[in-house]
């Protein structure tokens, strides 16, 4: 049960002489605590796109007058009360609802919330309740204070975290609400030492965007005992944000699970419409760029989320707009800072490797105007003055030259040889 507790500890001073008895006994609840809460957090049982509800409880500890009370949020777009506020009679009760307004997607952290708290004050004068510094005077004779944590549960996130592999997130859930065990499969209800999933799948599955971007492209390449990416699982659970932020740090949309589904193929099973749109949205750029559509990658871009995306050789929008030579594209893409002109596919070819692969002179010297790198190597030590030596290119081998590339850099012999007309050096 929670009880009031003071912001501050009260000074000595405010203690009440021993020659007023009377009113020291009504006077000492104001100074201490007038209520109690039974709850010691605002649990709720969290479902996706419906209101959720949770009841406090609120006891009056004052012997012979009205409690006033007044209930604040540090989320009041996400929280409704029900009543704000009122006055519980002398050793009485009553109860509050708390209402959680429709969410998309499950909370950033649970089960308990980082960033939700709730406030009781109390007072014998709701005068105090409205005053400024009413929550920094708790405990000094003006209004005290109960602050309550909320705690997300419920059917819906033990299933999330149990599918996750958030063991710590389970036993949780598990230890405030016992009877949501028979809900999980057996292998899900205590998961073993070695975790089904990453912190990056974990981070994904609860819709956690400034953990998944922390953790970072290194992370991306963990797959589960299912054969899931991090976007396999970020589609599954329908987190739009998370999805678009794996995609913008290279997630590979095109990867397949041990059933053969795309992430693209799971969230259109879900039913997850914007995950599926983050997810077009990729392949239309990807599209759009190989094809040189310059207005529809530039409505694309307007989007912003899930533009940023690789296929399964790592190649960008980027990538392909200069091995095809559309200058302008490339122009769009880099000049905007929207992807960046050193970007690497899985064998190290940035951009100017494969423009110089595609025989197009001018978008060789386009992405080297714009700063691309003349001495840069593949995996295998490939220069792009030694691919245009080795595929013939004259004339780009000349313009190389005049930018500084030095022929003797990196003398290996070079020659085309993979699925993306890459180069790779013997």
């Amino acid at each position: 049960m929670a009880t009031a507790k003071p912001a501050s500890p009260s000074p000595p001073s405010t203690a009440v002489p021993a020659t007023n008895n009377t009113a020291a006994a009504a006077v000492k609840p104001a100074a201490e605590q007038l209520l109690e809460v039974a709850e010691d957090e605002v649990v709720i049982d969290f479902k996706p796109n419906a209101k959720c509800r949770a009841d406090l409880r609120l006891r009056s500890l004052h012997p012979s007058l009205p409690v006033a009370f007044k209930v604040q949020t540090s989320s009041p777009l996400k929280f409704l009360v029900s009543p704000p506020r009122g006055a519980v009679q002398p050793l009485s009760s009553a109860s509050l609802r708390v209402v959680l307004r429709p969410q998309q997607h499950a909370p950033p952290s649970f089960p308990r919330s980082r960033g939700d708290r709730f406030l009781v004050l109390s007072s014998l004068s709701a005068a105090h309740l409205d005053s400024s510094s009413a929550s920094s005077s708790a405990g000094t004779g003006g209004a005290t204070a109960i602050r309550l944590r909320v705690f997300f549960g419920g059917p819906y996130l033990l299933r999330l975290a149990a599918d996750a592999g958030d063991a710590a997130a389970v036993r949780l859930i598990l230890r405030r609400q016992p009877h949501l065990l028979p809900l999980l499969e057996p292998e899900a209800a205590v998961p073993d030492g070695a975790e089904q999933w990453a912190p990056l799948h974990a981070a994904a599955a609860r819709g956690d965007t400034g953990e998944v971007r922390r953790l970072g492209p290194d992370a991306l390449g963990a797959r589960d005992r299912e054969g899931r990416t991090a976007l396999h699982v970020a589609a599954a659970a329908g987190e739009v944000a998370a999805a678009a932020a794996l995609v913008d740090m290279g997630a590979d949309a095109a990867a397949t699970d041990a059933r053969g589904r795309t992430p693209l193929d799971v969230a259109r099973e879900k039913g997850y419409q914007e995950v599926v749109d983050v997810l077009e949205r990729w392949e239309l750029v990807m599209t759009a760029a190989r094809r040189g559509d310059l207005q529809s990658l530039e409505s694309l871009l307007s989007k912003r989320a899930g533009v940023r995306g690789r296929d399964q050789y790592g190649l960008t929008a980027l990538h392909l707009a200069a091995i095809k030579g559309h200058c302008d594209v490339i122009a769009l893409l880099a000049g905007s800072g929207c992807m960046d002109i050193e970007c690497e596919d899985v064998e190290g070819h940035r951009p100017l490797h494969l423009a110089v692969e595609g025989g197009s002179a001018e978008a060789v010297e386009l992405l080297l105007d714009m700063g691309a790198e003349v001495h840069a190597t593949t995996r295998r030590g490939a220069t792009p003055l030694q691919m245009a030596v080795t595929m013939g290119y004259e004339a780009i081998a000349q313009l190389l030259r005049g930018r500084g590339a030095d022929e003797a850099a990196a003398p290996a012999l070079c020659i085309a040889s993979s699925s993306s007309s890459s180069i790779s050096c013997a």
